[in-house]
């Protein structure tokens, strides 16, 4: 079952990278601060039948579905997350069997099953380690997996309806798990997310006991193995704490001011309702950057457009990827983000005055202005 588990988190990740966007930046290095948070999660988790043995026979438990509830804390780094989580996880116990020889002991047949009554429940302890793709969507989510290790307290505690008490036990063993799901980033300082996750652990070993298990000579004191592994969808309000402002350096007094420098226009042009850069386009952005680097510093004005083919607010908000794009290109060539002011004109300012609705290419642009 672990194999599957494995083989389907890594088809569902494949499948995932596959659709991205072309012009989607999947893996940001972080830069500058980041941030604190805490937040807490609920959801459904369900357990599936687990197989072990008793008594030197085949033994098997199959469980209802039940909750899962816990608390997660960590540090927002860019895209990497580092976390702490501790999860309690119950299942109910629905039915226990078992297979010869310990059957024909037990209830005189080959195989015996009984209804039960009781819990599996699960203490976790997990760090965790969380990547978020940055895909350019137009609204704030983002797809993210990740993995995690840690110790998961395990209890059994079940019995036989007018039978009493057949087993009361728990063990610490070592546990992992894999997390995928998506951020919705409600405002700068509060996100919400809807995760899957796995938790799979060693197989765990508990003591029969009590007043059902004792009805039966030589089981008192014996023990039965188990498994455990669950799949949960939770769902969870995180609160980020803002990282503390950089440490303020004297700094030598400023040089001379620079002399005047010639204003410069360099335009990228964007295909209809894309906010990706085209080889062109690069090629344009290599020479602002050089242009950028041969001179004193200065700060660049990075503006982006949009035809008048949609509505004002995609528009806008389609202006602001594109100059989001190059502003993050222009970094990758040398130029601080800094040094640059980046903000969207929608379909204002037309290049090329048309009516509504008109796609243009000239006005799909974004303009980089030195002063």
């Amino acid at each position: 079952m672990r194999k599957s588990v494995l083989l389907g988190a890594g088809i569902a990740l494949a499948v995932a990278l596959g659709s991205a966007d072309a012009e989607a930046q999947l893996f940001r290095m972080p830069t500058g601060p980041g941030a604190w948070y805490i937040g807490g999660e609920g959801g459904w988790t369900t357990l599936e039948k687990q197989s072990g043995t008793a008594l030197a026979s085949p033994f098997t438990q199959s469980f209802q579905d039940g909750f899962n509830i816990g608390l997660r804390g960590g540090y927002e780094w860019g895209p990497l997350r580092i976390e702490e989580e501790f999860s309690f996880r119950q299942n109910g116990i629905r039915s226990a069997s078992i297979g010869s020889p310990a059957a024909p002991v037990i209830c005189g047949l080959s195989t015996c099953s009984a209804t039960t009554n009781g819990n599996r429940n699960a203490y976790a302890f997990m760090t965790n380690l969380i990547y978020d793709f940055a895909f350019g969507w137009p609204f704030p989510v983002t797809p993210h997996v990740g993995g995690g290790i840690g110790a998961v307290l395990l209890k059994d505690g079940w019995g036989i309806p007018n039978q009493g008490t057949v087993a009361s036990d728990s063990q610490w063993v070592l546990g992992w798990q894999g997390i995928a799901g998506i951020r919705y980033n409600i405002n700068p300082s509060l996100a919400f997310d809807l995760d899957y996750r796995y938790l799979g652990t060693e197989d765990p070993s508990f003591r029969f006991s009590g007043s059902g298990a004792a009805k039966v000579p030589g089981v008192v004191g014996s023990s039965y193995t188990s498994g455990y592994s669950t799949h949960s969808v939770l769902a969870s309000l995180s609160v980020r704490f803002g990282a503390p402002p950089p440490p303020v350096v004297a700094r030598p007094a400023p040089p001379p001011p620079p002399p005047p420098i010639t204003r410069k226009v360099f335009l990228v042009f964007f295909d209809w309702d894309k906010a990706t850069i085209t080889p062109e386009g690069m090629a344009i952005l290599q020479q602002a950057a050089a242009a950028w680097r041969s001179g004193a510093p200065v700060t660049i004005q990075v503006t982006g457009y949009a035809d008048r083919s949609g509505s004002p607010g995609y528009n806008q908000r389609l202006s602001e990827r594109r100059a989001n794009n190059v502003a993050g290109a222009m970094v990758g060539l040398g130029v601080p983000r800094q040094a640059m002011a980046v903000s969207g004109r929608g379909e204002n300012d037309n290049r090329v005055p048309t009516a509504d609705g008109v796609r243009e290419p000239q006005n799909r642009r974004v303009e980089i202005v030195f002063p």
